[in-house]
């Protein structure tokens, strides 16, 4: 599939699907995969998989059941948004929030499909289902489990490959970059680990 952002350039030594997604986790990422060669989804979502590894030992009351699988699925629907308008559905400059409400929708359908061909109970299916179905848009966490996952998305945009690819795409010099990520610890993130993993990526400086 075309990649639309010269900066998607997949780099092993920052998300390596070999190492990063655990075996019980390999036969969902597979089949997730070919919705994932958009948007530079194929390492923001293992970018995304090694926070949410980060995050979830601080937060005994979190199902690794349930929010690995999500952080693998919660993207998929990006493939259903056509590419040449996804600049205008999220990063600072978005103008088209229909179509990134589109991307949870349609998230959410491709991934209860998903579970439901690998023997997925339903219970986790339709939790994870409704954490897809609202990880961006959705004002208030529906649950630890959910909230975790949408910190595991959003720590990406402060990781090595997230501001290398980030500031690309959005237009911003590093400084610019390294200024509106500072600006938006507090407002995006839920949890304090959250927070603290941000911050120590930010203390490595602009990039």
């Amino acid at each position: 599939m075309h990649r639309e952002d010269a900066g998607c350039e997949f780099q092993a030594k920052d998300a390596c699907a070999d190492r990063t997604v655990d075996e019980r986790h390999r036969a969902l990422y597979q089949r997730a995969l070919p919705y994932l060669h958009t948007r530079c989804n194929d390492i923001h979502t293992l970018v995304a998989y090694q926070q949410a590894k980060l995050l979830l030992p601080h937060y005994p009351d979190a199902d690794d059941r349930v929010v690995l699988p999500a952080v693998l699925l919660h993207d998929v629907g990006w493939s259903a948004v056509p590419e040449s308008s996804h600049s205008t559905a999220f990063g600072p400059r978005m103008s088209n929030p229909a179509l990134q409400r589109l991307h949870e929708t349609e998230g959410a359908r491709i991934a209860a499909a998903i579970l439901l061909e690998l023997g997925v109970d339903a219970a986790t299916r339709e939790e994870v289902a409704a954490i897809v179905d609202g990880h961006d848009t959705r004002p208030n966490a529906l649950s630890r489990n959910d909230e975790l996952v949408r910190d595991a998305d959003r720590l990406w945009r402060f990781t090595p490959p997230g501001t290398r690819i980030d500031s690309r795409r959005f237009g911003m010099t590093p400084a610019e970059h390294f200024a509106w990520l500072e600006a938006g610890i507090d407002s995006w993130l839920s949890t304090p680990e959250a927070k603290r993993l941000a911050r120590a990526y930010l203390a490595e400086g602009p990039r």
